[in-house]
This record gives C-alpha cells, structure tokens and sequence, in this order.
C-alpha cells in the first residue's frame, strides 16, 4: 500500500498533474483497489479536512489584503518606508523589504505581497540604477516575510491541524519576521554596494516620518487590532478575520476613499480563487494522509527517524530538512496538511514545543516559495520583470543563506520565538 501511494503520486506530479489531483489519485487508487472503500469514503474524509472553523480564517485574511491592497495603502507605505530607511546605501531595496514585512501584517499570504505591494517596487528599482535580478531577488524573498509576521495563512493551516493555538503562533512569528527582515536588509547592503547603486539623496529626519505615519496609520494599525484581539481574548483568530475584512473596507473606502466597486468585485474573485485552490488541497491532502497512516507510513518514518536520533535539536534539524525539500518540489500548503499530521507527534514525543516547531516550519516554508522548480514567489517576480529564475537564482542565494543563518539562530535560541508567548501570557 505504502509503495502504490508513494510511486502513483510521483509519477503523476512528474507527468504534470496538478497537486491536488496527484494526491487525490492516488488515494482513491488505495481505496478503492486495494483498502476496499468506497466513494463515499473519499468523499468524507476530504470534507473532514476542509471542515475546519480555524480555517474559515484563510479567505478572511486573504480578502482583506486584497482589500488593503487596492485601497491606497501601497503608495503610502512606500512614502512612510523611504522616510524611515530611504537614505541607508541600497535605500530602495530597503524600502522594498520594511514594506514587506508591514504588508505582511495585512495579507498574511507571501505571493499576494510579491504580486502587489512589493511588484510596484521594481520598475521605480530598476530606474534607479538597480539591476533585474537584485531587484526580483530582493523582492521575492522580502515577500516571504509574510507568512512569518501574523497573521499568516500557513500557520493557520498548522492550528487547523495540529490544534495548537493561533493566537500564540501568531506572537511566536514577530520576533522570527523582524529577524529575517533585518538579515535581507544586510544582504541588500552589500548587494548595492558591489552594483554600485547610487545613494539615494537625503538623510533621515524625523519630519518625513511623522508625515508618513499620519497618511499610513490606518494600515499600520490593522495588524495591531488583528494581533491585538487575539492575544487578548476578545476574538477567536476566524473572528479577527472577519474584523480585518470589514476593517479593511472600511480604510479603502471611507479613509482612503479609493476602493471602487470594482475593486471589491477583483478581491472578491481573486479570494475565491485562492481560496478555493487552497481548499482543495487540503481536502486532498487529507484523504492521502489518512491512507499513508492506514498503511502504516508514519509508524515507519517515526521509526526511522528514532532510529537515527532521539536528541530534539538533531529531530528538529530532520524534520526542517524534510519540509525544506519537499517543499522545493511541492506546493506549501499542501506539504503542511501532508507531512504534520505525520511529524508533529514525532516531535511532541522528543519534548519540541508546539510553537517553536511551526514557527520554524513556517520559515522553511517561505524559503521554499523562492527555491525552485516550485517556488511561487520567485516565479511571480520573474514574470513581473520578465527574466528567468536561472538568471535570478545566483543573485538570490545570499538572501537564501541569510534567512538558514536566521533559522539556525531560532534552532539555538527557541526564546527569540517563545518570548512574547510569555509576555502576554
């Protein structure tokens, strides 16, 4: 059983079937064929995975960024940024990663912050003096922030499954964030001065940033009350979801005033289809994991993995390893609903706290949307600016390595995740 789910999957994601039906495939082959099920087996156990109150949350969040996102919000975080880091060497690459990681307070999706805020940088990037594959470089990884600094949609996936809280996952991906925003602003450094970009004019002065906070506060203070309400009981995250979405048409549309009806109408769309695409996924994803665990697939791995190490930090190292290569090859989502119901008890068994483990996975992940053959991130960057991921790929390495020195730190120090889980305990 173990083998026919494994070969039948690979083979088709390797013929080009998409990754929902890959994994549907070859479930309903083991069910039907060789575990004597029925359809309406399939059928139920792919509801069960979608059928989740945390994950009602994924098109929350996703249309309010969609939202914030129409609504005005970009220019003026770009003025607030510049103000605030502009006149650093390499300001506008700079600009381009704080903005990431204040928009990933708003999406909480990293391809929505590539495709919008972050795209909007790179022809201003590129007029500056800034060459295409710094520039995609720069903005495919600071784009990765967004499922790190809350809300984040992967880590509402990991609660739906796991049944960890979401309120501390979303605290323990504050300080991680700000750290791997911090590491690409040292690489954007260096990177700018081997190009020989040219300074950008001024200094910093605490008008300019006064300005821009007073035009941008509305979207600042959007990942306060998400945050906020959580962390202090007042919301369930789903239910801050549905505060972030009306809050959302409310900025764009009474404070900005610039969120038309068809703007609505594209967030809209476009939260159905990311939605809908996610769902899928998952549903499938679901219904294969239940069969490799049927088959005995995680007894196995848990074995093997035991086998090698019972230390923490050597398990913990493996399973980061694990999501890292699989998600180079697989889409994240459904990596997450595929391989946690699998690991996450391998980990609890060697004493890896909950929020420590999916943090840490959550970061993997982001590394995986810029690292090809399937990262999103990189590839949607590349067709802004119309270069090949070959082209870009060198450039982006520094940053690659700069976000595992981020993530080996983490591993060392596990406080630098806990700590505001224990101050607002």
């Amino acid at each position: 059983m173990i083998a026919w789910l494994l070969i039948s999957f690979f083979v088709l994601l390797f013929l080009g079937v998409p990754i929902a039906m890959s994994l549907g495939l070859s479930a309903m082959g083991g069910i039907l064929f060789l575990g004597g099920g029925s359809t309406v087996t399939i059928a139920q156990r792919m509801f069960e995975g979608m059928n989740s109150f945390a994950l009602l949350a994924i098109p929350l969040y996703t249309f309010a960024g969609f939202t914030m996102s129409k609504g005005g919000i970009s220019k003026r975080l770009m003025d607030f940024c510049y103000s605030i880091v502009g006149h650093i060497y390499g300001g506008l690459a700079h600009v381009n990663v704080l903005s990431s990681m204040i928009f990933a307070g708003i999406s909480g999706s990293a391809v929505a912050d590539t495709a919008g805020v972050s795209g909007m940088f790179m022809p201003e990037m590129v007029r500056k003096g800034y060459s295409k594959n710094f520039t995609v470089a720069v903005t495919a990884i600071s784009s990765t922030i967004g499922i790190i600094i809350p809300p984040s949609i992967p880590m509402v996936v990991i609660a739906g499954i796991c049944g960890i809280s979401t309120g501390k996952l979303f605290l323990g991906g504050i300080i991680p964030g700000v750290l791997c925003g911090l590491a690409q602003m040292i690489v954007s450094y260096f990177m700018a001065k081997k190009e020989g970009v040219p300074k950008e004019p001024g200094h910093f002065t605490i008008g300019p940033v006064l300005h821009g906070l007073w035009e941008s506060w509305p979207a600042l203070l959007m990942p306060i009350i998400i945050v906020g309400t959580i962390t202090m009981g007042i919301v369930s995250p789903t239910e801050a979801g549905v505060i972030a979405v009306v809050y959302g048409l409310f900025a764009g549309g009474i404070i900005y005033r610039e969120l038309k009806w068809e703007d609505i109408k594209f967030a809209f769309a476009e939260t159905v289809r990311t939605s809908g695409r996610i769902f899928i996924v998952i549903g499938a994803a679901k219904l294969y994991t239940v069969m490799l665990t049927t088959a005995g697939f995680d007894k196995w791995v848990a074995k093997t993995m035991l086998g090698f190490s019972t230390n923490p930090t050597v398990i913990l190292i493996m399973i980061l390893l694990i999501f890292f290569i699989v998600t180079m090859f697989m889409e994240s989502i459904a990596t997450l609903t595929l391989f946690m119901p699998i690991l996450y008890p391998i980990a609890l068994g060697v004493g890896i706290d909950p929020i420590v483990l999916s943090v840490l996975i959550t970061v993997v992940i982001g590394v995986g949307l810029v690292t090809p053959p399937v990262g999103m991130c990189i590839y949607v960057a590349c067709d802004l600016m119309d270069v090949t991921v070959g082209e870009v790929f060198p450039t982006l390495v520094p940053f690659i390595a700069a976000t595992f020195v981020c993530i080996a730190l983490m591993v060392a120090f596990p406080q630098l995740i806990l700590l505001p889980t224990y101050l607002m305990a």
